[in-house]
């Protein structure tokens, strides 16, 4: 528990919002996991403060858990309200003055997105006001998904006391300690394969996000340090931040688009698959080998032949450890994933 030592504690409240139907798209048009809703929305919220004039909050990530937890108890109780004193108080740090606290609650799971749920924010002024505070530093964030819906609280503070610890963890990103990736995400990043999710910190790998075609491409374009480009252009990637990235993995041949056999798109907000990414790796590479790997889940699967010549590089050994006989072609790639297939695709 932290103790409140202060000779001054200004408490600001606002009204719960709640919120019914409304549905709007996620940002950057993938489902999120809490980590990554958090990260989207403190981009969100800085974004809106910069052009209000107001500095940015920074993210307090050992509180995040504790606002998390409170996040997931009123998702369990089906109950809209704010923290009472003994449930924030063990939260807040020494040293904290003034403190503001914005709870939200949309019935879908998985929806109005980061964007909405912030917008949503926005629209109510008592909620805005918080929002751009000139009188706070600092934000805990706390998304719980559950089957009642989504709930955000965000717990805005200032402190004379308090820094933020361990914003790195014990590397470059202070979110994969502990996952299995992490060696894998830190030889990307010191590569400068990977900068990080949660742009311009870039503090966050978001390693059990979903990965997207037009982060492949990033990805790959920077571990082969491709340049060229010929003229390719898809018609739906002209505002995705990766046009640039797109343009030169189809110039190296590595990819032809989404949509055969016309191949005028790239979907660059897909989730990619494990067999497309398997087809990516082994154009990149220029594989050809294989080894008489057999996964018994691919025989349908119009990357079979990437997926074994993948086996023989031993860049992949299977989906299901430690029997290893699927490779569940059809699955959606974890940014964590995609860190150790490239590794062991690039002998990092």
């Amino acid at each position: 528990m932290r103790p409140l030592a202060m000779r001054r504690f200004t408490s600001i409240l606002s009204i719960a919002l709640l919120a019914g139907t409304l549905a709007a798209p996620t940002a950057a048009g993938a489902t999120l996991t809490p980590v990554g809703f958090e990260s989207c929305l403190l981009e969100l919220i800085n974004s809106d403060r910069a052009a209000s004039g107001v500095g940015p909050l920074e993210m307090a990530y050992d509180l995040n858990d504790e606002v998390r937890d409170f996040s997931q108890k009123i998702g369990l109780e089906g109950t809209l309200r704010h923290m009472v004193s003994s449930e924030r108080n063990p939260i807040l740090p020494d040293g904290t003055s003034t403190w503001r606290e914005n709870v939200g609650w949309h019935s879908l799971p998985n929806l109005p997105g980061c964007s909405g749920m912030h917008d949503m924010f926005m629209n109510s002024p008592p909620h805005r006001a918080n929002l751009l505070s000139s009188d706070v530093r600092f934000i805990a964030l706390g998304v719980y998904m559950g089957p009642s819906g989504t709930w955000v609280t965000e717990l805005f503070f200032n402190s004379s006391t308090y820094n933020v610890p361990g914003a790195f963890g014990d590397g470059l990103f202070w979110d994969d300690d502990g996952s299995v990736f992490e060696a894998d995400i830190e030889k990307l990043a010191a590569a400068e394969i990977t900068s990080g999710c949660n742009p311009p910190m870039n503090n966050m790998f978001c390693p059990d996000d979903s990965l997207t075609r037009g982060q492949m491409a990033a990805m790959l374009v920077r571990a082969l340090d491709l340049t060229a480009t010929n003229g390719v252009d898809f018609i739906d990637d002209n505002d995705s931040l990766f046009e640039s990235d797109i343009e030169k993995l189809a110039a190296a041949g590595i990819t032809l688009g989404c949509n055969p056999p016309a191949n005028t798109r790239y979907c660059p907000d897909d989730s990619l698959t494990r067999g497309q990414m398997a087809a990516m790796i082994v154009r990149a590479l220029a594989l050809t080998a294989t080894n008489g790997t057999e996964f018994v889940d691919d025989n349908n699967s119009v990357f079979e032949a990437d997926i074994e010549r993948l086996a023989a590089a031993d860049i992949t050994h299977g989906c299901n450890p430690p029997a290893n006989t699927n490779f569940c072609p059809y699955a959606r790639v974890t940014r964590g994933q995609m860190a150790a297939f490239l590794a062991r695709a690039m002998s990092l």
